[in-house]
């Protein structure tokens, strides 16, 4: 029994099971994962506390029906690799050359889900959604809000705000769907980063890298490697279902999702939902073929 598992059956929600254990959000979440350090010894400790306090595993419980856990989350190979460059960009200890990182690929691979889910776990890390036709003062504003709960009106204003949050500790600074981000405004970020010492992660589709490389300023600072998030394949898809509501898929159900997903992991999240709601109100307890073949 995985405490991902434990979680699902009973309907715990990562933000539950953080204040039955009284730990942080964070911790359960990299347990749950398997991201914590000795994470097999703290899983075992975790799952032992929720048995004592009821929360164990019944037969009936078993044949209560399949539940899914909206929270599950895969660490892909994609997913370490930008983990590993988010972390390294807030790492007081690391450079600040070349403080700008890069993540791109095609919609649906999990790129912001994953953005989302680092900025909340890591205190450091802040998450801003560019909108289309938003102006500089926007984004500094919500970066702002972000970096300390103020919005100022003015442009200079906002730079100052900024310079101020990142004076002590290093911020980190995620900016999704960057890719329709104008060049003007990623100049101006690439101003504030070498300004106020404060590093950017650029997160968006491929034409990213493209519209970066046509300025030899911003693409000198891009920090190695850039992160390409991969299309999401058959073991990965299989890993989810076991996560998400303990079910072991067989090779090819998993193929077949995989096929259906095109690399995307929000369809695969998406369907996963809908095939567990028809496994349940079938009474089957797994996912087959036909189950598929409805969607």
């Amino acid at each position: 029994m995985e405490l991902q598992q434990l979680l699902t059956q009973h309907r715990l929600s990562i933000g539950a099971a953080a204040k039955i254990l009284n730990l942080s959000r964070s911790t359960v979440s990299r347990v749950a994962s398997h991201e914590y350090p000795n994470w097999q010894n703290k899983e075992q400790e975790m799952i032992e506390s929720l048995e004592k306090q009821g929360y164990a595993v019944s037969e009936k419980q078993a044949e209560a029906g399949m539940h899914f856990d909206p929270d599950a989350f895969v660490i892909t190979d994609s997913v370490a690799a930008y983990n590993d460059l988010a972390h390294d960009l807030t790492n007081p200890e690391s450079s600040l050359s070349s403080s700008l990182g890069m993540v791109i690929g095609t919609a649906e691979r999990g790129k912001t889900f994953t953005s989302k889910r680092f900025a909340a776990l890591n205190p450091n890390a802040v998450y801003i959604l560019y909108i289309d036709g938003s102006s500089i003062t926007q984004v500094l504003r919500d970066m702002c809000y972000e970096l300390s709960a103020t919005r100022p009106h003015s442009m200079s204003k906002c730079i100052t705000v900024i310079e101020q949050s990142c004076r002590y500790q290093r911020r980190l600074v995620i900016i999704d769907e960057a890719d329709k981000c104008p060049i003007k405004l990623l100049e101006t970020l690439r101003g504030i980063n070498e300004r106020c010492n404060l590093p950017f992660l650029f997160v968006g589709e491929e034409m990213l890298k493209s519209k970066i490389d046509q300025v030899p300023r911003l693409r000198s600072r891009i920090r190695n490697p850039i992160v390409v998030f991969k299309p999401v394949h058959e073991v990965e898809i299989a890993t989810y279902y076991q996560m998400a509501a303990g079910v072991k898929l067989d090779v090819t159900n998993a193929t077949l999702l995989s096929r259906r997903a095109r690399g995307g992991f929000r369809t695969v999240a998406n369907e996963a939902r809908a095939l567990i709601n028809i496994a349940n109100a079938s009474g089957i307890p797994d996912i087959t073929e036909q189950m598929i073949n409805q969607l």
